[in-house]
């Protein structure tokens, strides 16, 4: 599994980190995403959704937010 860690960074830049390593995925292959910005809690979801990948899993770590997404 990819990892990004975007905590500390503010929308639009964790949506951008995500939608670049998504990119180089391959279908099937997960990436796991660490977030603490409030609108990129909602963004990378919503945008995921959006684009036909699945997400696999969604847990609050305290003020962060773990996203595990697999490409579609």
């Amino acid at each position: 599994m990819y990892k990004i860690d975007a905590r500390g960074r503010v929308c639009p830049l964790p949506l951008f980190y995500t939608k670049k390593k998504i990119d180089e995925l391959k279908t099937g292959e997960e990436l796991e995403v660490l977030i603490d910005d409030a609108t990129a809690k909602n963004m990378i979801p919503q945008w995921s959704r959006e684009h036909g990948h699945e997400i696999v899993k969604i847990e609050e770590l305290g003020s962060d937010l773990r996203v595990i997404i697999r490409k579609h």
